[in-house]
């Protein structure tokens, strides 16, 4: 007979206030919140080598592996001792706690903190995976304590009091290996407090204080709830696998839609085998407003390594003075190529200028990166200085753009006294945020309008199985985006060097020697 008195919802209602008031500051990213929540890291303090090694280990007892181990171990243990939905109960929490906190992270996107971390992390910030699991955990494990056993004895406050303590260190520990902000561990705390919570509550009131008239009554009212639970898990399997297979063809149809492939001597990247890749990513001038040409405006070399946990988006200027390869030693404009000979001669020409293979392409047209922007619901700059551009006003600061303003936000140049640079860097900054919200899971409730997009904007050498394999392999490379420029200096061509009275850059063999190494050392090719 279960004794504990009857909970009620207030507690698990105050913490999911907490948790969707955090959720939303984070998100929001307040000043003054961001402030107080980095506030920790702005102290210097140099941790002693042996006790970052003891709460490394401490807080590797809190991920999904060991924590579900310790569960099914206890639930072996109220099953034989006739507790069988508790014991269901107990481990369903931490599977489920565990997927709720991984769709949050994806949802939110959150950044780790950007200092020098003394863990290894894979995933994103928000909420905290270690302290969520930890929580869950110890909460299941101290209400079923209260609900088994009618009376506090020594062993039970000592097992409640270890538990509470192992919740605190394993928070502690995530903030002390710089991978976490406090509120991710909050956050963390109280998404699993108030799923543990309302379950129990809602056990409690269908069952555990239920009074049945026979133990046969009882006997069939489990059965029947534990049929029920797995009828509507197969259920709701089915309809997941339905939707998926539904989705997957048609990102195969948008794939073929877009594949595109040359016939280059350069092999393909080993993605499979997660071996370091380069990227040449080409935005087309021919949006339909502008009606302007077909020329490269952007030019963007990225490289992923998953090694080196990076990757670099390399901007090349579009009126780099460069030998056109493919049209018998003819310099000029390196934008000027794809114009010539398409994506093969540009792909060609940026191979052979900085010395590196280019293993596969992706072509984006302005239209598309309009569409592309309102699909994801807009990106977030962080403008350097205030100007107008097409009627728009873009005031310094951080704003959210929608398409046709981030696309406009992107090509401006007259007006930045850095000129083609300062566009350069707004491209740079555009393409990150497209990028981390693509990777984003929120961008899964917006599939079709991505696909109608790209299916109709892009195009690439790779097959749907490569960019699958790019997405799976290299997110760690993903998350850590750096960004380069290579600089030149303007000059007016005089009919020997450049066609008369048209504007170049030249670049330094200086310049173009740095920005080469650094590709190089991306992709791990050693100069001959």
């Amino acid at each position: 007979m279960y004794t504990l008195k009857e909970k009620k919802f207030t507690p698990a209602v105050l913490s999911v206030v907490f948790f969707s008031l955090l959720t939303f500051l984070v998100v929001k990213q307040e000043s003054w919140f961001v402030q107080l929540d980095s506030a920790i890291y702005h102290f210097n303090w140099k941790p002693s080598q042996l006790l970052t090694s003891i709460v490394d280990l401490v807080a590797k007892s809190a991920t999904i592996v060991p924590i579900f181990v310790v569960s099914l171990i206890v639930s072996f243990i109220l099953w034989r001792n006739k507790h069988k939905l508790l014991a269901v109960w107990l481990s369903s929490n931490v599977l489920i706690v565990s997927a709720l906190g991984f769709i949050l992270k994806q949802l939110v996107a959150r950044q780790r903190p950007n200092v020098e971390q003394l863990a290894e992390r894979t995933s994103y910030s928000f909420p905290s995976g270690h302290s969520l699991l930890a929580m869950c955990l110890a909460c299941s494990m101290i209400l079923i304590l209260q609900t088994v056993y009618s009376k506090e004895t020594k062993q039970y406050r000592f097992l409640k009091n270890a538990l509470i303590v192992y919740v605190l260190l394993i928070g502690l520990s995530r903030i002390y290996l710089r991978v976490h902000y406090p509120s991710d561990v909050l956050a963390g705390f109280l998404l699993s407090y108030t799923w543990v919570n309302f379950s129990f509550v809602f056990l409690q009131r269908v069952y555990l204080n239920r009074e049945f008239s026979t133990p046969i009554a009882k006997k069939k009212f489990i059965q029947r709830t534990i049929l029920g639970t797995l009828t509507f898990l197969l259920l709701f399997v089915s309809g997941a696998s339905f939707y998926g297979v539904t989705v997957f063809q048609k990102v195969q149809k948008t794939a073929d839609k877009m594949y595109q492939p040359l016939n280059r001597k350069n092999k393909a990247a080993e993605l499979g085998n997660s071996e370091p890749a380069s990227f040449l990513l080409l935005g087309i001038a021919n949006d339909s407003k502008r009606k302007t040409d077909f020329r490269a405006n952007t030019i963007m070399v990225v490289t992923v390594n998953n090694q080196l946990k990076k990757t670099t988006i390399t901007s090349i200027p579009r009126d780099a003075y460069v030998e056109i390869i493919g049209k018998d030693g003819v310099y000029d404009k390196i934008n000027h190529a794809h114009s010539f000979g398409g994506d093969e001669m540009m792909i060609n020409t940026v191979e052979h200028y900085l010395d590196i293979p280019i293993n596969h392409y992706f072509v984006i047209n302005m239209d598309g990166l309009a569409a592309l922007s309102d699909a994801v619901g807009g990106v977030t700059v962080n403008n350097d200085f205030e100007f107008d551009a097409e009627g728009i006003h873009y005031p310094k600061g951080e704003q959210h753009l929608g398409g046709w303003e981030t696309l406009q936000y992107a090509r401006m140049r007259y007006e930045d006294p850095l000129g083609d640079y300062g566009r350069q860097k707004r491209q740079r900054e555009v393409t990150i945020q497209l990028t981390k919200e693509l990777t984003s899971i929120k961008s899964v409730f917006r599939y079709q309008e991505l696909l109608n997009v790209i299916g109709e904007n892009g195009q690439t050498d790779m097959t749907l199985d490569q960019m699958t394999l790019l997405m799976k392999n290299y997110q760690k490379a993903l998350e850590n985006i750096e960004s380069y420029q290579m600089q030149g200096e303007g000059f007016t061509g005089d009919g020997y060097t450049g066609e008369e009275g048209i504007s170049y850059q030249s670049i330094s063999d200086e310049e173009k020697q740095k920005i080469t190494t650094e590709l190089k050392k991306q992709l791990n090719i050693k100069d001959q």
